[in-house]
C-alpha cells in the first residue's frame, strides 16, 4: 500500500505550489475535455490521411488542431490564475508558507506548461503513424510538435502575467485582441494557401534568423523564448511580491546578461542586424518592466545595498526597486543597444532606436505628472496612455500625413510626438530626411529630460527611507 502510494504521488523534490496547481488543473473537466475531443478529432484525422487524395488537407487540418490546443485553448487557463488568488486574498495565507512571489508564479505557469507538454506527448503516436503510413518526416514533425510546445508555454508565460491585473476587461482586450488579430491573419493566410495551390503561385515564409546564421539560429531561437518566459513571470511576481523583495535585483541582472551576450553574438555571428532587431525588442519589453515599478520607501531594501560599500551604492543607482533607478537602468540598456545599433546598422538606425526608447520615457513622464502616478500599480495606467497614445497616432497618421503624402510635402509636425516621428520619417522627402531625423531626435530628448526631473523628485522623497538604511548598516 506504502509502496503504491509513493508511486503514484508526486515527488517531494517539486515545489509544493506547482503539485497544488497541477492537481487542480489534471481534475478539472476543461482538461479531460479538451484530452479526449482531441484525441478523438485526431483519430478521425488520421484515419482520413490514408487516402493520397486529401493528404495535405487533413495534415492541415491536423497541425492547426494541434497548434489551437497547445498555443491558445491551454495557455488561456491561465487568464485568471493570479486574479482569482488576489480576489479571494488567498496571496497572504500563501506567503505564510514561505513561498516567495517567484515561485507562486511559477508554479502556475510550470502546471499549465507540465499539462501542455503531457498533451504533446499523447499526440507523439499519431506523429509516428503519419510517418508509417504517410512517409512524413519524423524528426521535422517532432520538432515541430516541440516549437508549438515552446511557443504555448511562452503564451502561458504572457497569460500569466496579465492575470495579475484585477480588471477582467483590461486582461480581455489585451489578450483578446492579438488573438482576434491573429486569428484573421491566419485565416488569410491559409486562404492565400489554398488559392496559390490552385494558380500555381508559391507563398513563401521567412524568419528573422534566416540561413545564414547556421547551427546558432536554433539556440538563439530557445534562449530568447526562456528569457521571454522568465520576464514574464518576473513582471508577474512584482505585481504581488512585497515592498521589501529584492526581485529587481535579480531580474535586472539577468536583463542586462542576456542584452551583453546579444551584443557578443552580434559581434561573433552572422546574425548582427537581425539581433539588432531583437535587442531593440528586449529594451522596449525591460522598460515597461522598470518604468512601472513603484517607488521604493522600505529601508532595508536600501541597506542591502549598503552593506556593500561603494560598489554597492553605485549598483543601488540602477538595480534597486523602483522606476526611479529603473530609469537609470533603462538609459544604460539604450546606450548599449544604440552602440549595437551604429555597429550594425548605421548610424540613421541608432538614431530611430534613441527616439523609440523616447516614446517609452515619454508615457513614464505622462505617468508621473498625472494623477495616475498615486495608483497602487503603475501598469495598468501605463498600458492605458499607451493604447490612447497609438490611437492619437493612428488617427493623426491618416486624417493628417495623407495630404502631405499626396502633395509630396515633408510632415515636419510629426517630429513633435516621438511615436508619431517614424511615420513622417518614412513618408518624408528624401533630401528632407537628415534634417528631419536631427530635428525629431532633438525632439524626442525632451522627454527623457522631463523624466529626469521627476525622478530626481521622486528620488528626494526616498531620503528618509535611505538615511534610515545608513543607520541600520553602521550600527
Amino acid at each position: 500500500m506504502n509502496a503504491a502510494l509513493a508511486i503514484t504521488d508526486f515527488p517531494d523534490r517539486l515545489s509544493p505550489m506547482v503539485v497544488k496547481e497541477l492537481r487542480q488543473g489534471l481534475r478539472t473537466r476543461m482538461f479531460g475535455l479538451v484530452m479526449v475531443v482531441l484525441h478523438l478529432l485526431l483519430v478521425l484525422f488520421t484515419l482520413m490521411s490514408g487516402g493520397s487524395g486529401n493528404a495535405d488537407a487533413i495534415s492541415g487540418w491536423f497541425d492547426g488542431i494541434i497548434t489551437l490546443v497547445l498555443c491558445v485553448i491551454l495557455p488561456l487557463r491561465g487568464f485568471s490564475a493570479v486574479a482569482d488568488e488576489l480576489k479571494a486574498r488567498t496571496l497572504d495565507m500563501l506567503v505564510l508558507t514561505r513561498l516567495s512571489a517567484g515561485r507562486i508564479v511559477f508554479g502556475k505557469w510550470a502546471s499549465i506548461a507540465s499539462q501542455s507538454l503531457l498533451i504533446a506527448l499523447s499526440v507523439l503516436p499519431y506523429v509516428v503513424a503519419r510517418y508509417v503510413f504517410g512517409g512524413l518526416d519524423l524528426f521535422g514533425e517532432v520538432s515541430a510538435l516541440f516549437y508549438k510546445w515552446l511557443a504555448g508555454a511562452v503564451v502561458a508565460a504572457v497569460v500569466i502575467a496579465l492575470s495579475t491585473q484585477r480588471q477582467f476587461w483590461l486582461r480581455a482586450v489585451i489578450i483578446g485582441l492579438p488573438l482576434l488579430m491573429g486569428g484573421c491573419g491566419m485565416a488569410s493566410f491559409f486562404m492565400m494557401s489554398r488559392m496559390s495551390a490552385g494558380s500555381g503561385v508559391t507563398i513563401t515564409t521567412f524568419s528573422i534568423f534566416g540561413t545564414g546564421g547556421g547551427s546558432v539560429s536554433v539556440p538563439v531561437i530557445l534562449g530568447l523564448a526562456v528569457w521571454v518566459i522568465f520576464f514574464c513571470l518576473g513582471l508577474a511576481a512584482t505585481r504581488i511580491a512585497p515592498a521589501a523583495s529584492l526581485l529587481a535585483v535579480g531580474k535586472r541582472s539577468v536583463h542586462l546578461a542576456v542584452l551583453l551576450i546579444l551584443l557578443l553574438l552580434a559581434w561573433a555571428t552572422s546574425l548582427g542586424a537581425e539581433l539588432t532587431v531583437v535587442s531593440s525588442t528586449l529594451l522596449s519589453l525591460v522598460m515597461l518592466d522598470v518604468l512601472t515599478e513603484r517607488v521604493n520607501e522600505v529601508p532595508s531594501v536600501y541597506a542591502a545595498f549598503y552593506r556593500h560599500g561603494w560598489a554597492g551604492r553605485v549598483a543601488l543607482a540602477f538595480l534597486a526597486p523602483g522606476w526611479v533607478t529603473g530609469f537609470a537602468y533603462s538609459l544604460l540598456l539604450t546606450a548599449l543597444v544604440v552602440v549595437q545599433t551604429w555597429q550594425q546598422r548605421g548610424l540613421e538606425e541608432a538614431q530611430l532606436v534613441v527616439i523609440s526608447a523616447a516614446s517609452m520615457w515619454m508615457l513614464a513622464a505622462l505617468l508621473q505628472i498625472l494623477p495616475t502616478r498615486h495608483a497602487r500599480d503603475l501598469l495598468p495606467p501605463f498600458i492605458f496612455l499607451w493604447l490612447g497614445l497609438n490611437l492619437l497616432v493612428t488617427l493623426l497618421a491618416y486624417m493628417l500625413m495623407m495630404p502631405f503624402a499626396m502633395k509630396g510635402v515633408t510632415a515636419w509636425f510629426t517630429c513633435a510626438l516621438p511615436p508619431l516621428m517614424p511615420v513622417g520619417y518614412a513618408t518624408a522627402q528624401a533630401a528632407d530626411k537628415p534634417a528631419f531625423l536631427q530635428l525629431g531626435l532633438w525632439s524626442a530628448l525632451l522627454w527623457p529630460v522631463v523624466l529626469l526631473v521627476a525622478a530626481v523628485v521622486a528620488w528626494r522623497g526616498t531620503r528618509s527611507s535611505r538615511q534610515e538604511a545608513w543607520r541600520m548598516t553602521n550600527e
